[in-house]
């Protein structure tokens, strides 16, 4: 093994032991920080098979086969953002899984709120975005998984996001994808973990809570759009969410669609 793959390795062994210290009243699981991995989805979810692992964290500074929704590669260089995965242990019997991931969104832009970053919105489902002349640029996706156990379940809810495109922009598929180095001074990637992970914990489950916050930081509620599923394709205005995290969509002749899973783009 080079000299500065051992480099690597102990820099982010480093982090995770720092920010399990800063974290140490929050009752987290295990904090892991790895210099490389696979997915930090499939990190947990391998660990879910383990025991009781609440809580439990993974992070990177890369990512060989991280993943996207509609399992789009997530594409990143080494220490340009923060790969982050959350695990929930939850009880079906009480508690929606879809709103895990809406919980780590609002995290997420609460903390950046704290870092200075005022203007981050969430666009339907969960992606994070900043507007340039007025369209969405996204800084960050979330993708969840779970497994289901009669009553009981693991939730592992990922966050990829941006903090430097570095020398990114030729290999990305479009223009529509922005960086925190591009709408202000990029915070330290320890305090942006450390940040959003106060925020898991302090961010409340209770349902019309959840979406009292997430209508504050929506960019799509409001406004017109089109929704595409499959080969179908439809406009109309997106009104409202529901408890189970789906988009209400008012369409010709005020007939309401509900939206569970799509593509959005909204409209001028």
């Amino acid at each position: 093994m080079s000299i500065l793959k051992l480099i690597e390795i102990f820099s982010a062994w480093r982090k995770a032991k720092i920010l399990q210290r800063r974290l140490k009243a929050y009752n987290f699981g295990e904090i892991t920080w790895k210099s490389t991995t696979g997915s930090t989805n499939q990190d947990l979810m391998r660990k879910a098979q383990t025991g009781k692992n609440h809580l439990s964290v993974a992070i990177a500074d890369h990512q060989t086969a991280g993943k996207g929704r509609k399992e789009r590669q997530w594409i990143s260089e080494k220490r340009s953002a923060l790969l982050m995965s959350v695990l929930f242990e939850v009880d079906t019997t009480s508690d929606l899984l879809s709103l895990y991931s809406m919980k780590l969104s609002i995290s997420a832009v609460r903390a950046l709120e704290q870092l200075g970053f005022s203007q981050i919105k969430i666009k339907w489902p969960n992606d994070l975005i900043t507007l340039h002349h007025g369209e969405p640029h996204k800084l960050a996706g979330i993708l969840a998984q779970s497994t289901i156990k009669g009553t009981s379940a693991t939730v592992v809810v990922g966050l990829g996001l941006n903090i430097s495109l570095a020398n990114l922009r030729g290999l990305l598929p479009d223009d529509s994808v922005s960086a925190l180095s591009e709408i202000g001074k990029p915070p330290d990637v320890i305090d942006l973990a450390e940040g959003i992970l106060r925020e898991v914990i302090l961010t409340d489950l209770d349902k019309e809570s959840l979406l009292v916050e997430y209508e504050k930081y929506s960019h799509t509620l409001g406004t017109d759009v089109r929704v595409e599923i499959g080969d179908e394709r439809f406009e109309g205005f997106a009104e409202r969410i529901t408890q189970t995290g789906s988009l209400i969509v008012k369409v010709e002749n005020g007939v309401e669609r509900e939206i569970s899973v799509g593509e959005i783009i909204h409209l001028r």
